[in-house]
């Protein structure tokens, strides 16, 4: 989800359009950027705010950031005063980290920035989702005549007024691999799974993928492994804010200013709950 991030702060510059013989203006009105999730059952944290930047500017991530905004969310009877984490790029979190996010409650984000702009937010957490068929433990990969993958898929309860779940695969170790495992030496270590569309370095980058379905169930899809080894599998249940955002991303990563759970700002103050599990992809062959 961070792609959206740096794609907003590049492209946000408004444009003014006077006529069609007129140079192209560089003037932007400076918007207040917010992204921020509440995942239920865990603390209040990552909760991103920033300024837009020209496009005529080389993108700067420190002069975006807000470091002395004062961030407050509201919810569950109680009031939550946010601090920015040392390095600002994970945003702000709440001082209570022992305070988890409960389901099917309305918080409210409330953000006062130096130069006295507020922005605000709100959110009602979606009821918590179980596994029902968890991932196979471990998974073979590709086919073969000796150890063939399990065509079980995994599924989950469904989440009230719900209607389309994110699933996030993301490799734990891109390094190690026999490590893992008695059968194989420890010096063994991870690869890539290469593919007629992966020959781009940056596809490996981030090491996750992720997929958008409108059901509590799902095969188990090979080409969603990047990597072989130690995996972690994640569905969310997104309430509306969250998934019209995730939405934007998965059509082009065009920003549609109807979609924004922000008002003062543009962005995103969206939940989910969230069911976590990993598994270990075994390769076929060394």
């Amino acid at each position: 989800m961070k792609n959206i991030f740096y794609i907003l702060i590049s492209l946000s510059a408004l444009i003014l359009l006077n006529s069609c013989g007129d140079d192209i203006p560089t003037d932007y009105v400076e918007e207040v950027y917010v992204e921020g999730y509440m995942l239920v059952g865990e603390p209040i944290r990552n909760i991103v705010v920033a300024k837009t930047q020209p496009v005529t500017v080389k993108y700067n991530q420190e002069n975006a950031l807000y470091r002395d905004a004062q961030v407050v969310i509201k919810g569950d009877g109680r009031e939550f005063p946010l601090k920015i984490e040392s390095s600002g790029v994970t945003g702000f979190y709440a001082e209570d980290q022992d305070y988890l996010v409960k389901a099917e409650t309305e918080y409210t984000l409330e953000i006062t920035t130096p130069d006295g702009k507020f922005i605000t937010g709100f959110t009602t957490t979606p009821e918590t989702i179980e596994w029902v068929s968890d991932m196979p433990k471990p998974l073979q990969f590709p086919k073969d005549t000796l150890n063939p993958p399990t065509s079980d898929p995994i599924s989950w309860t469904k989440a009230e007024g719900v209607d389309y779940y994110l699933i996030s695969v993301k490799a734990l170790d891109t390094l190690e691999y026999g490590k893992y495992l008695d059968d194989v030496p420890d010096s063994e270590l991870n690869r890539r799974i290469e593919r007629p569309w992966t020959d781009d370095d940056g596809y490996f980058y981030d090491t996750s993928m992720w997929a958008f379905i409108p059901n509590t169930h799902t095969s188990i899809v090979w080409a969603i492994f990047k990597w072989f080894g130690n995996q972690a599998t994640t569905v969310f249940a997104p309430d509306s804010n969250y998934r019209k955002w995730f939405q934007q991303q998965w059509t082009g990563s065009r920003y549609d200013e109807n979609l924004s759970s922000i008002t003062g700002g543009i962005g995103v103050f969206g939940s989910a709950s969230l069911v976590r599990d990993t598994t270990f992809l075994i390769k076929n062959q060394p």
